[in-house]
């Protein structure tokens, strides 16, 4: 059986857990069930967990989704990822689990709404990211770190003003590599601006003069594309107006700028 020992919230796998459904909520034998969201894409989910109740625990590796249509009519289950060796008695425990939970919370107005609200947009998921870290002792101190490492850029910027070249017009073809390190990008995802933000061109071929370049940090939700740092949306083509579009994703680059605070590190 599972470790009796509770876990009490956190992030889990790519979920972060919420707010933990009651006994009374759920009877007992099921085990712990929490609101949680995916940090990669905001989406709204339940998660469960065995405790010493539960008579269940996972011995395979599953990832699946599955969906429903009105018109025409169909449900499909798919499957992302299955172990080599996987059996159809897994899946079903699975699905017989994640049923068991949906049937129990079926008249929980809280639950209803959970799920079917919007996904988290990139901006709170940042924002929640941030507020997490700061609370860490590491996040502590390269705040204190990045407060000196942003005087002494503002020292810099004042006593020597250089803009640079202006940026030139970005054209329906993109650009290559050597024209993009001319040219700074229009909008840049700022780890310190949580804002809304939006970029309506196809992908360069290298990185902007003003975009962080590779190694990047793939626990940050950075992805490396033509040596330069991006995060991909949520949303999916048609971008919307000044988001780079790749492959059938939309994507931000990452600021120069986010790194100068992990500089300054010995």
């Amino acid at each position: 059986m599972a470790d009796e020992s509770p876990f009490k919230g956190g992030r889990l796998g790519p979920f972060h857990l919420g707010r933990r459904y009651k006994h009374k909520e759920l009877g007992a034998g099921l085990g712990r069930v929490y609101e949680a969201h995916n940090v990669d894409t905001g989406a709204s989910a339940l998660v469960l967990t065995p405790d010493r109740n539960a008579d269940w625990e996972p011995m395979e590796d599953w990832r699946i989704s599955a969906s429903s249509h009105e018109s025409p009519p169909y449900v499909a289950l798919e499957v992302g990822h299955a172990p080599a060796s996987g059996r159809l008695p897994a899946l079903a425990e699975l699905l017989d689990l994640l049923a068991s939970a949906v049937e129990r919370l079926e008249q929980n107005a809280e639950a209803r709404a959970h799920l079917t609200r919007e996904p988290i947009g990139l901006a709170r998921r940042w924002l929640g990211r941030s507020r997490r870290w700061l609370r860490s002792w590491r996040g502590r101190s390269l705040a204190g770190l990045a407060t000196v490492a942003l005087g002494v850029g503002l020292w810099l910027g004042i006593t020597r003003f250089d803009n640079g070249p202006e940026p030139e017009a970005l054209t329906a073809h993109g650009v290559g590599a050597e024209a993009a390190a001319r040219l700074d990008a229009p909008i840049m995802i700022d780890k310190h601006d949580r804002g809304e933000m939006a970029i309506a061109y196809p992908m360069p071929g290298g990185p902007f003069r003003n975009q962080a370049k590779a190694p990047c940090f793939p626990d940050e939700g950075e992805v490396e594309i033509n040596g330069g740092c991006w995060v991909e949306l949520a949303k999916r083509p048609p971008c919307l107006k000044n988001q780079a579009e790749y492959q059938g994703k939309c994507y931000l680059p990452v600021a120069a700028s986010a790194r100068k605070p992990q500089s300054i590190l010995p």
